[in-house]
């Protein structure tokens, strides 16, 4: 009888560790922090604060290299950070569409070299 209420006791203090939910919820519950975990480079590149006149003069270097084929109009939407992306990934650099300044002078120099 003593034996049995030891290990009644031990099975309700060990309950909470290992919880009492089944493995496809544990499964979900896991997905749900690893997703959340992830960050999304698209939603990263398109949150920069940048000024309008940079995004304008990096959609002009993105145009002369036929990158952008919108109108330079300075505002950071999903076509320009794809366009610097695929930049950024022709050029061997980190290609998360982030307009940083490394990014822009490559790109100021590929365009100065494609015009001349």
């Amino acid at each position: 009888m003593k034996f049995l209420r030891a290990i009644l006791f031990c099975a309700v203090l060990l309950l909470p560790l290992f919880g009492c939910k089944d493995a496809q919820t544990r499964a979900r519950e896991a997905e749900e922090q690893i997703r959340k975990q992830l960050k999304d480079p698209m939603s990263e590149a398109l949150a920069q604060k940048l000024p309008p006149e940079k995004v304008k003069e990096a959609q002009q270097y993105l145009h002369t290299l036929k990158e952008y084929l919108g109108e330079p109009d300075g505002k950071l939407d999903s076509v320009t950070v794809n366009a610097i992306q695929a930049f950024q990934d022709s050029h061997g650099l980190t290609a998360n569409g982030m307009l940083t300044d490394d990014t822009l002078a490559k790109l100021r120099e590929a365009a100065q070299q494609k015009r001349s």
